[in-house]
């Protein structure tokens, strides 16, 4: 039950549909989930560890804002993480997992046909999760995953505000293909571009939200 409070309360902030600097109040969250406090409390204290809610002494919580400082530093970490696991992902990929690959961004495309936007982030953030772990460093994998909170949200909202997804599968497909090939140099150059467009992509986005 903790679980899926948590799991709920996550995906409703990362969505939108709890937006940031609204109270979570824990009442009428537990009745709206047909729970006890008990596991909305947790939940709250669990997402505020990773940074999705904000507690305020005197206040309660509510849902954590975007900033841009927050968006540019994660996504720089990011950039670091993701070029090293490309470079390393291109020796060490097997034909298995770059066909898992395959099949993840092929269901991205479907989609993208659907218009949902919300699967299409699941699928981005599921691709470049495995090639961190094709990476085969382990240490490398769980830095990434520890990242992957602090990033799913920009994520998101990067993927709302595309006007299509073409650009961002197609750069999928030549990261691919770059690592079946084991073109380490290629990969790593690739995912970093990638990665700079949608930090300057938030940049804007950030900037139209706060005028």
């Amino acid at each position: 039950m903790r679980d899926t409070v948590y799991k709920e309360l996550k995906e409703a902030i990362l969505c939108g549909d709890i937006a940031s600097d609204e109270r979570l109040m824990e009442i009428p969250l537990a009745n709206k989930m047909g729970v006890s406090r008990t596991p909305v409390r947790e939940a709250i204290r669990r997402l505020a560890k990773e940074h999705l809610v904000v507690i305020t002494r005197g206040k309660g919580a509510s849902g954590a804002g975007i900033s841009d400082k927050e968006a540019k530093d994660a996504l720089e970490v990011r950039i670091m993480i993701e070029a090293m696991s490309a470079r390393l992902a291109a020796h060490n990929i097997t034909p298995e997992q770059v066909e898992y690959l395959r099949e993840i961004n092929n269901k991205a495309r479907e989609a993208a046909a659907r218009k949902d936007r919300n699967a299409i982030a699941e699928y981005d953030n599921l691709l470049h999760r495995f090639i961190s772990e094709a990476s085969g460093n382990t240490i490398l994998f769980t830095v990434a995953r520890f990242l992957e909170g602090h990033v799913l949200r920009y994520r998101i909202e990067y993927i709302k505000n595309l006007p299509d997804f073409d650009g961002m599968l197609d750069e999928h497909d030549a990261l691919i293909e770059a690592l079946e090939k084991g073109e380490d140099e290629k990969a790593e150059s690739l995912i970093t571009t990638h990665i700079i467009s949608q930090k300057d992509a938030m940049s804007r986005i950030l900037a139209r939200m706060s005028e």
